[in-house]
């Protein structure tokens, strides 16, 4: 069956359903797969462009072993869920009332770093597209970020297992060859991790048709509306019988049809002849497009690297166990811990002054795109420090955000002179010259000191475990190192950079692009390091001139 037909049973199926798709818009197949494009006509905002009927997704309630799932309202346990549901609905084939739509589906198992194996085309040159993915946030997506701290792939095998073959032992007791095998259910786990919707309280998680047919964007054009208070239990948007049992949820009495129906709603206006565009999440980095659907954009805004406290308590360890230093020696990791998260709540104004420092309240020991930590990582190593060079045992936590506020104010004083270059004589008379060493570390700039060189270090060894072992991927760290010195030249060595980079992915054959992308993710990355290590390299080597 060929792509044109496919899509035209499935919009043939859509228009029995009564889905309602706007004459101004069509969906067309290409050798990259669906899309939707504008016609002739511009498309203002607030335009209806898509009516889904809400019987009409499949989710694990529409199924046809609705009863037999267990339920996960949210996170891995819904996803599991839903890809049990396609995997039968899928080997049921033509008996399934979705085939239409299970038949545009893509038959081999979507291109996300999870599936990707052996059968993924090498050089030798360039190894395995995996390897290249060490360190960064794809591999902590794929490998650390367990509900049960097991990697993604364990927690699949998990369910499979335990869940999926008991299930479908039920369901195919009568015709065990039908039984889905474990790539089966990976085939449809990748299905339901790349193309599935959050839709409702009822339906919950769901393969939505015609609005995967949108591809993802972060300036988007479309959204999905729909009004998510509906009675979990018949997914009534009037009030019904069950509202004496559940919590209230204040829904309408009144029913014109309109709300039966999820819409694709234009929130920008739409040129003709263009491709339409939805966001599938619009604060999503490359790595999580990449581990959840298998591309990346160019220039992703919301890029970002991570560590979580436990790491960075494990790199103290390390850096610090030439000192003879141990958690006993600030009150234990409990305690820091405790008391790192009790001042981070606090309100920082003037982090906002600082080039290095942002305020970031979402992610917490984090490196943002533009290379500047979060205030929550600038805390750790700022009162580390703080604790480990106390002079007179360890202060109370008042005495400490008092000596914190001091710390970042002559750290924002350092990063305007520094910045500003108009006397660099002048810069001498920043630090104090205190009397002995152990009073210089316990000032504001021996602190700073101490935390520029954690934090230089910090990213150091990040940056080394990023990509393939062994190889050299950049010499950024070289490179930004020059800022100190001329703008203008560091212009022309990161333009030399990005033509050097281009052609080295330019190199790559066509049917390499898992390589392709795991290694312009980890340059990305790299590259985040390097330019925060060169930052924080300029403060430490001033103080220590």
């Amino acid at each position: 069956m060929t792509e044109s037909t496919t899509l035209s049973n499935l919009l043939a199926w859509c228009s029995k359903r009564d889905f309602w798709i706007d004459p101004r818009i069509q969906i067309i197949a290409g050798p990259c797969g669906v899309a939707v494009f504008s016609r002739d006509t511009p498309i203002p905002p607030d335009s209806i462009l898509v009516r889904i009927p809400r019987e009409s997704v499949l989710s694990v309630k529409s199924s046809s072993i609705s009863d037999l799932i267990p339920p996960h309202p949210y996170g891995r346990g819904a996803q599991f869920s839903l890809a049990l549901a396609l995997s039968v609905e899928l080997v049921n084939g033509a008996t399934s009332p979705f085939l239409p739509y299970l038949k545009s589906l893509p038959r081999e198992i979507p291109d996300i770093p999870l599936f990707w194996g052996a059968h993924q085309p090498t050089l030798a040159q360039y190894g395995p597209p995996m390897e290249w993915l060490n360190g960064t946030e794809a591999s902590k997506i794929l490998f650390d970020s367990g509900d049960n701290h097991n990697s993604l792939f364990s927690d699949i095998d998990q369910y499979f297992d335990q869940v999926a073959c008991s299930v479908y032992g039920k369901v195919f007791e009568s015709s065990p060859e039908m039984t889905p095998s474990l790539q089966d259910f990976y085939h449809a786990y990748a299905l339901v991790a790349s193309r599935s919707f959050l839709v409702d309280s009822y339906h919950g998680l769901a393969m939505v048709p015609i609005a995967d047919a949108f591809n993802h964007a972060q300036e988007n054009h479309v959204h999905l509306e729909s009004d998510f208070d509906v009675c979990p239990e018949c997914g009534s948007l009037q009030r019904c019988v069950h509202d004496a049992t559940l919590e209230h949820i204040p829904r309408s009495t009144n029913s014109d049809g309109a709300d039966d129906f999820y819409e694709m709603v234009s929130n920008l206006a739409i040129p003709p002849n263009s491709e339409v565009f939805n966001t599938y999440g619009e604060a999503l980095n490359n790595a999580e497009l990449l581990v959840q659907y298998g591309f990346i954009l160019d220039g992703n805004d919301n890029d970002h690297l991570t560590w979580t406290f436990n790491e960075l308590a494990q790199f103290s360890e390390n850096h610090l166990s030439a000192s003879s230093w141990t958690w006993d020696s600030v009150g234990g990791r409990a305690h820091f811990q405790d008391l790192l998260r009790s001042i981070s709540s606090l309100l920082w104004d003037r982090v906002s002054e600082s080039e290095l420092v942002t305020l970031d309240r979402t992610r917490t020991f984090s490196l943002n795109g533009d290379a500047i930590i979060s205030h929550s990582l600038w805390l750790y190593f700022a009162l580390l420090a703080c604790l480990r060079n106390a002079a007179s045992g360890p202060p109370n936590k008042s005495a400490l955000v008092v000596l914190l506020e001091e710390i970042l104010e002559c750290q924002i004083a350092l990063e305007q002179r520094i910045a500003s270059e108009e006397d660099k004589s002048e810069l001498m008379l920043v630090p104090p010259q205190l009397p002995d060493d152990e009073q210089r570390r316990a000032s504001p700039y021996g602190i700073i000191l101490e935390l520029a060189q954690l934090l230089a270090s910090l990213c150091r060894a990040r940056s080394a475990r990023t990509g393939r072992a062994g190889v050299e991927m950049t010499e950024l760290g070289e490179i930004l190192d020059v800022r100190r010195t001329a703008c203008g030249v560091l212009a022309i060595i990161y333009f030399l950079y990005v033509l050097r980079r281009a052609f080295l992915l330019q190199r790559l054959p066509n049917d390499m692009t898992p390589t392709r992308m795991a290694i312009s993710l980890a340059l990305t990355e790299r590259s985040l390091l390097d330019s925060c290590i060169s930052s924080w390299e300029v403060i430490a080597d001033f103080l220590e001139a």
